[in-house]
């Protein structure tokens, strides 16, 4: 019996020390997983739960008029925040629900509370704080423990709505800005910034106006709370931006426009800058601020379309108001001369197509010279004229006059007026182009589009004999002069400009009604058809509906005898470009031209 007892516990006793043999062997075994294996990783990752790091962000830059406007800032706000460094306890919870019980319940900032604690962010209770509000949590801010005030800035716009597309906005960053900025910034990291630039000057110049982000190290105690500041990286606050835009003319363009659908732009011929670029209708840049996605849709759905810049991505034919690019042309070519002269009977007949188009004056104009086809705006010799191009050198032209180019160094997003050709032609229709498609192109219908900033660069290189450069809205990033192809000669120039003059000044041009007075202005008025039509009587029946009527274009430039601004304005359905779009620019131009 003693023998089995005995036997019993030696078996009893070798188990024991198995075991604990096998539990020695596991925990060495851990150790030197842990001190060995993983040593070097787990001291980083015990480093970084003791140091940490924030990044500080800087003030968003400046942007602002040239004649001193501050067109968009950003302002300090202050948002009540929990702590994470400790948890509000009931009374804190009550108290700040009862000093803000107009915004707040106990309950939202309970959950509010349990989720920041949950997932270690700090939630923000109530944001965008009145200087009153901030005054009432400061005063009682000793019982609101586990509370705290968060400074940080809010990007502020001039309410106006007449530079919105100017400016762009600023927006959360999605994948295709991440896409966007990583290729144009050095060591872009989309991981540092909420919200960029989502349009206009503020996605152009992001970079600038973003400025660059400090870093703020600090250790954190056991339970991981904030224990001490160990270091600062200082931050770059972003630069100011000073645009070409004159605020005074740019809401007189707006104010003058509203309540129609259209576009204004005017560039400075001194250094090709834009002092106008106004699109209506808009909005201000402060309306999208915390917009809801159903009342963003409902702007994108919207029939006026006013988030969509007809300034810079409109396209309308030039109508009319390509006439002088073209006389340039013809002139250039050999098509014609000042002296030669048809009968315009109110009709063209193209005899090769058997086709007739009817003029916009009904029994024509009678004999005409080139001088009084600008003037009263002859299609038909116009359309005569064109029958005569050659193919290539009107591309050729036409391309130097930067169709299918870019129209703008910093203008985003904007539109290339495209350049007709046989590849355009075969890309959009099957074919090349043929004589009688020159006909419509001769007076600026058919496949001819522009924008209003095409127009006003027309009408600019017009107004300099055939030099420009690209405009700009901040940054004159190409300083080269281009050339407009042409054999013109100095009196061929002049008597150009002496045609528009009298195209705003003579009883018979089209712009009279304009009333130009004493400000020296030259200019071409212009129609652009919204739908094609055959007969006088076809033409009366569309009248009927407003959305059916010509567009209304004007492009002009003052003084004539030294031009300093070029302007271009486009009012959709307006119907004639001298006695609705014409006034127009010439309120603008006087602005602009006085404040010079």
């Amino acid at each position: 019996m003693r023998n089995k007892d005995l036997n019993f516990f030696k078996g009893r006793a070798n188990s024991i020390l198995f075991i604990f043999f096998a539990l020695l062997t596991l925990l060495v075994a851990r150790f030197f997983f842990l001190q060995v294996v993983k040593g070097t990783e787990l001291k980083e990752q015990r480093e970084l739960n003791i140091n940490a790091s924030e990044s500080i962000y800087p003030k968003r830059g400046r942007i602002v008029s040239r004649d001193g406007f501050i067109l968009a800032e950003d302002i300090k706000t202050f948002s009540i925040v929990v702590d994470l460094e400790q948890k509000p306890d009931s009374n804190a919870i009550s108290l700040l629900a009862d000093i803000f019980n107009k915004d707040l319940s106990a309950d939202e900032v309970e959950v509010k509370v349990l989720n920041s604690l949950k997932f270690s962010t700090q939630e923000t209770i109530l944001s965008d704080l009145s200087q009153e509000d901030l005054a009432k949590f400061l005063v009682r801010s000793s019982e609101l423990s586990g509370f705290s005030i968060n400074e940080s800035y809010k990007r502020n716009y001039d309410p106006h709505p007449s530079i919105f597309h100017i400016l762009g906005h600023l927006g959360f960053i999605n994948d295709l800005d991440a896409e966007y900025f990583s290729q144009r910034i050095m060591g872009y990291d989309e991981n540092l910034w909420q919200k960029v630039g989502k349009s206009g000057l503020e996605r152009v110049y992001e970079q600038e106006l973003r400025g660059m982000h400090g870093k703020r190290y600090f250790q954190r105690n056991a339970r991981g709370n904030r224990k001490q500041i160990t270091g600062v990286d200082n931050f770059i606050e972003g630069q100011e931006l000073v645009t070409s835009i004159n605020y005074i003319a740019q809401k007189k363009a707006f104010d003058l426009l509203k309540g129609k659908q259209g576009a204004v732009v005017a560039i400075d011929l001194n250094d090709f800058s834009i002092p106008v670029a106004v699109s209506v209708p808009s909005i201000s840049a402060n309306d999208l601020s915390g917009i809801s996605s159903q009342d963003y849709a409902d702007l994108l759905n919207d029939k006026q379309r006013p988030l969509f810049n007809r300034a810079f991505m409109g396209l309308y034919p030039p109508g009319s108001t390509i006439k002088p690019l073209l006389t340039i042309f013809s002139l250039s070519e050999g098509y014609t001369n000042w002296t030669e002269t048809i009968l315009d009977d109110g009709f063209f007949r193209f005899e090769e197509e058997r086709r007739v188009f009817n003029a916009w004056k009904e029994g024509g104009h009678g004999l005409t010279d080139l001088e009084k086809a600008l003037v009263e705006s002859s299609n038909p010799f116009f359309m005569n004229l064109a029958t005569k191009f050659d193919k290539n050198k009107f591309i050729d032209f036409m391309q130097s006059a930067s169709f299918g180019s870019v129209l703008c160094s910093d203008c985003y997003p904007h539109q290339y007026s495209p350049l007709i050709n046989d590849a355009w032609k075969q890309k959009n229709f099957g074919k090349d182009l043929y004589k009688g498609d020159f006909i419509n192109l001769g007076v600026g219908q058919g496949y001819m589009l522009t924008t209003p900033l095409h127009l006003a660069l027309l009408t600019s290189l017009i107004a300099k004999k055939g030099e420009y450069q690209i405009p700009h809205i901040v940054n004159k990033q190409n300083q080269n002069t281009l050339l407009l192809e042409n054999k013109l000669s100095d009196d061929d120039w002049e008597r150009l400009n002496n045609s528009l003059i009298k195209v705003v000044y003579s009883p018979n041009g089209t712009a009279f009604r304009v009333n130009a007075g004493n400000l020296k202005m030259a200019g071409k008025s212009g129609t652009s058809q919204v739908v094609d039509i055959s007969s006088r009587a076809e033409y009366d029946e569309v009248r009927k509906n407003p959305l059916l009527r010509d567009h209304a274009v004007f492009i002009g430039y003052a003084p004539h005898d030294n031009p300093k601004f070029a302007i271009a304005v486009v009012i959709e359905n307006g119907e004639s470009g001298g006695r609705t779009a014409g006034p127009v620019a010439k309120e603008i131009l006087e602005v602009l031209t006085v404040e010079n």
